[in-house]
């Protein structure tokens, strides 16, 4: 289904001196990407991290685009130039004026943390399909929007006009509800200023994205963001365990479902047991029991777990169906994911990139280890150098045997990397190093 909205229309609400003559132009399609541009289309210019969008206005205007937007006016543009303070923040709010009123009837559910926000994706998701609401997600791994074939994800959280047509993408195949894994850079960067969302979720808070927030606590203020897009009737579900969560508590204006091992959370487990086929939990909550039988494995999928029955709480789902949507997922692509290799010996793929991540997938992976521990693993490049020897001592506390190797360097030296991390580990013979990551895991 094609759009077409006025420029009038599309800039409902939003501060801007906009021409008189762009006022009634019809616009097709918008763009932040100068060599995605169509005929008919709004090319939002924003100034990047490496690249800024002002740079290419001429090329824009030879593709055909319909008008632009710019925080600085080029005197040697023909086609209507619509200057905004903030083109950042504002094409969020454009993209939802463009898409509207559509995407509005989607019941959003935002998820934000350091660790957890995609198996819980998962585990929302199923639930929300056995309620009878077909539902799309965005998230790390991949977009899932209608009746397409997964699509794989470039960003946590998508720039706003991808996310938006995203969105849209559901209407039109009939999905009811969209599971959005919000995060900190998107928070910061206004990717989801202008959504409602029916529930905002806390997982947890710990070391990660210093590159690009600096501390801790500006980390965190990012993360509280999402709990101010909430919509009227919406609600917050929050890890009480989590010092970070406490603090979220006393900042939130909308309904609360508290979670976690603490017995001051409205939804806690009452009784675990854990081997390598999976667990079963005893879980209170305030509608009663629910008893649930999991494969997955860990104490931080408990918290996944009480996460997604709080969500299904706050919705008002049956225990029946929460039930159901949480046993149906096996397993999360990535997220402790077991191979079993041969007869007493398990391969466990995971995603832990941030100390608390690993310390916590080991601390799981220890409780079902017989014998031998021998984890592999790197740190990224042109990313948060202070948690690489973290990284390391953690693995030398929880494993047996530790291989170093490459994850993405992006531009930065191999090299460098491995030996941060090496500065954590004080046995030596405890570790070995294989920079190719094919030949480490083999």
């Amino acid at each position: 289904m094609s759009l077409t909205k006025t420029i009038k229309d599309i800039f409902a609400g939003i501060k801007a001196n906009i021409p008189d003559v762009a006022l009634s132009l019809k616009i097709n399609n918008l763009n932040y990407d100068s060599r995605k541009v169509k005929p008919g289309g709004l090319f939002i210019a924003v100034r990047g991290f490496k690249v800024d969008g002002h740079n290419f206005l001429k090329d824009v205007e030879k593709s055909g685009a319909a008008a632009a937007v710019v925080e600085k006016i080029d005197e040697g543009l023909s086609i209507p130039q619509i200057k905004t303070d903030d083109t950042r923040r504002a094409m969020a709010y454009l993209a939802y004026n463009f898409y509207k009123p559509e995407i509005e009837s989607l019941q959003l559910v935002g998820i934000t943390g350091t660790n957890g926000k995609t198996t819980t994706s998962f585990l929302v998701r199923s639930m929300l399909e056995k309620a009878g609401l077909p539902s799309g997600l965005i998230g790390t791994i991949a977009y899932h929007y209608g009746s397409k074939q997964a699509a794989e994800a470039w960003n946590t959280t998508p720039e706003s006009v991808d996310l938006c047509a995203m969105l849209y993408e559901m209407i039109n195949n009939n999905q009811r509800a969209c599971i959005l894994e919000v995060s900190s850079h998107a928070l910061s960067l206004h990717r989801v200023d202008g959504l409602k969302f029916k529930i905002g979720l806390f997982t947890n808070l710990s070391r990660d994205h210093l590159d690009f927030h600096k501390t801790e606590e500006e980390y965190f203020k990012a993360k509280a963001r999402l709990f101010s897009l909430l919509s009227e009737d919406g609600a917050a579900v929050v890890n009480i365990d989590d010092e970070y969560g406490r603090r979220l508590l006393k900042q939130i204006e909308h309904p609360v479902y508290t979670f976690g091992l603490s017995k001051e959370a409205d939804i806690k487990v009452r009784s675990w047991n854990m081997d390598i086929s999976g667990m079963q939990l005893n879980i209170l909550t305030p509608k009663g029991e629910l008893d649930i039988q999991t494969k997955l494995i860990s104490s931080f999928n408990i918290q996944n777990i009480l996460s997604t029955v709080a969500t299904g709480t706050a919705l008002n789902l049956g225990l029946d169906v929460i039930k159901q949507g949480i046993e149906n997922v096996e397993s999360v692509p990535g997220r402790l994911q077991k191979y079993q290799v041969s007869p007493g010996i398990l391969a466990v793929v995971d995603y832990a990139h941030s100390p608390d991540a690993l310390e916590k997938a080991l601390q799981a992976l220890r409780q079902i280890t017989k014998k031998r521990l021998i984890t592999i693993f790197g740190c990224g490049g042109d990313r948060d150098k202070g948690k690489r020897p973290l990284m390391g001592r953690i693995a030398e506390k929880l494993a047996d045997y530790i291989i170093i190797t490459d994850d993405n360097p992006r531009t930065e030296d191999r090299g460098a990397i491995i030996n941060d991390i090496l500065k954590g580990i004080s046995n030596p013979h405890k570790c070995e190093v294989i920079m190719n990551r094919r030949e480490a895991i083999f």
